[in-house]
């Protein structure tokens, strides 16, 4: 496939501030300010445009990589104004041109067309919808609170519903030998292993913290605002 290479350039050409500005620590604040709000305006007409997906970018093409929009890796990015540390500000101060690398926010169509760009291991974005899915196997004994919500798979990765309890009990074979066992309840059914056996799961956020960080991002992006915040 082919597409757009989406990017930034970290430093633009020009610098439109006096050259005292260095000597001048609010006047660096104030041009955070203007930058920021820049980047948040440029991030929410991404929004806006309906992105479901962002690029960030590494020193190297083949260091960008596609993120779901909704995906914990790339919250620091979104955060404009945390990104702009103090050694980033001082870098600033010396050079009023200088601007940090932005996330680049796309529609499923443009994702799809992307060449070239890794997929993040942690979100799964998938925009053709043919990518392997991230699997996880651990043993029967080893499933914790953190798992409800996830969904349980075949080895294959084919889903068999997402975890909603899951509990050791005593059960007896067709031989009547009684043995240990945990019972897994999914929204598809009920699935009975033993205590050492391999279990596989998707290895991805779960639908309700998905549904959470959108819930957020069409805070942060959808109303508005002054655009400081990021």
């Amino acid at each position: 496939m082919t597409g757009p290479e989406p990017a930034r350039i970290p430093e633009a050409d020009d610098a439109s501030l006096p050259d005292d500005v260095a000597y001048r620590p609010e006047a660096i604040d104030d041009l955070v300010d203007r930058i920021v709000a820049e980047e948040v305006a440029e991030l929410r007409r991404g929004f806006a445009s309906g992105a479901e997906f962002a690029v960030t970018h590494g020193a190297s093409s083949r260091e960008h990589m596609l993120h779901r929009l909704e995906c914990a890796s790339i919250e620091s990015h979104l955060d404009r104004t945390a990104k702009w540390t103090e050694a980033h500000r001082r870098r600033l101060a010396s050079n009023p041109a200088y601007r940090l690398p932005m996330p680049t926010l796309i529609t499923r169509q443009a994702a799809r067309d992307l060449s070239g760009v890794r997929s993040c291991r942690v979100c799964w974005p998938n925009p053709t919808g043919g990518e392997p899915r991230p699997l996880r196997r651990l043993s029967a004994r080893s499933l914790g609170p953190q798992h409800v919500g996830h969904v349980l798979a075949r080895p294959d990765g084919e889903p068999l519903g997402t975890i909603v309890r899951w509990g050791a009990r005593t059960g007896a074979d067709l031989f009547g030998v009684v043995h240990d066992e945990i019972e897994i309840v999914t929204s598809m059914g009920t699935e009975t292993v033993g205590p050492d056996d391999q279990v596989v799961i998707w290895d991805l956020p779960t639908d309700e913290q998905a549904i959470r960080r959108k819930a957020q991002l069409v805070q942060r992006f959808a109303g508005r605002g002054d655009g400081a915040g990021g």
